[in-house]
């Protein structure tokens, strides 16, 4: 019997080609309207780091910045080292596609080697509703990668519309698949749009950068039982073409897992 291997695992899977360089291939399952989905763009470019034999530490934050759209078919990752001290390891990253003299996507990463330290958490989960007594959300529009989420939003219908841009909802793989830093970093960009939440509607809309900053160490993941992650966003501007949306993602026992910001263009 062939081992079952999550689509997930599949859109995000690399090949190493050599000194720094992996090739891989876009993912039917999670393609978007007119490209992949932009979480499992930036799983991939962390899932190259991670497999890097030059690794140090777990990742601690990453920019990912969208300069053009992928097409369907192959595409080379490029991470490089840029600088690493005792604790700390900087990286660049981009993505290529042949025909392409430009990168469709740049960036860049810093992992960590974490230490013991005082610790303290302000941002604590907000008390909700446990998943199970949430329904699924089921969205209008129907492209491929919302296929692959169970999302269950807490307190609106993330399209009606009005004044605030603020959703909380529960987040999971379909299938379940445990929570990791690819999977995280991908959840990071799975809110719906602010401007869809605002206008109650979807507006042509494209993701120009996204940060990502991790709060939890590979430890930390591995004792993680549940398999759903809860996820508050909001915006704070929408002007000239462009709005913000900054949100906060916990795990079902409450630790903060990541703090993601992004940068996002929009057409009225």
């Amino acid at each position: 019997m062939t081992p079952f291997v999550h689509p997930f695992d599949q859109a995000i899977e690399l090949a190493r080609a050599g000194d720094g360089t992996f090739s891989g291939r876009t993912s039917t399952h999670y393609w978007n309207a007119i490209s992949p989905f932009g979480g499992t763009t930036v799983a991939t470019l962390l899932q190259a780091m991670l497999a890097h034999p030059q690794r140090l530490g777990d990742p601690l934050s990453m920019t990912v910045n969208f300069a053009g759209p992928l097409q369907p078919g192959e595409f080379t990752v490029r991470v490089t080292v840029a600088r690493a001290g005792r604790s700390t390891q900087h990286w660049q990253m981009e993505i290529r596609q042949a025909g392409d003299e430009q990168p469709a996507v740049t960036g860049t990463a810093v992992f960590a080697v974490r230490r013991e330290t005082w610790s303290d958490t302000e941002a604590t989960l907000p008390d909700v509703l446990p998943p199970g007594q949430l329904a699924r959300y089921a969205p209008p529009v129907q492209v491929p990668f919302l296929q692959m989420y169970d999302i269950r939003y807490v307190d609106c219908d993330p399209l009606a519309g009005g004044p605030d841009s603020t959703t909380q909802c529960w987040i999971s793989d379909v299938p379940p698949r445990r929570l990791d830093f690819p999977a995280i970093a991908a959840y990071c960009d799975s809110f719906v749009p602010r401007l869809f939440v605002r206008k109650g509607a979807a507006r042509p809309i494209s993701t120009v950068t996204l940060s990502i900053n991790f709060h939890v160490d590979d430890a930390a993941l591995a004792r993680q039982q549940g398999r759903h992650a809860f996820g508050k966003a909001r915006a704070n501007a929408f002007n000239g073409g462009y709005y913000d949306q900054e949100g906060q993602l916990w795990a079902e026992d409450g630790t903060l897992l990541a703090t993601t910001h992004q940068l996002v263009w929009f057409r009225e």
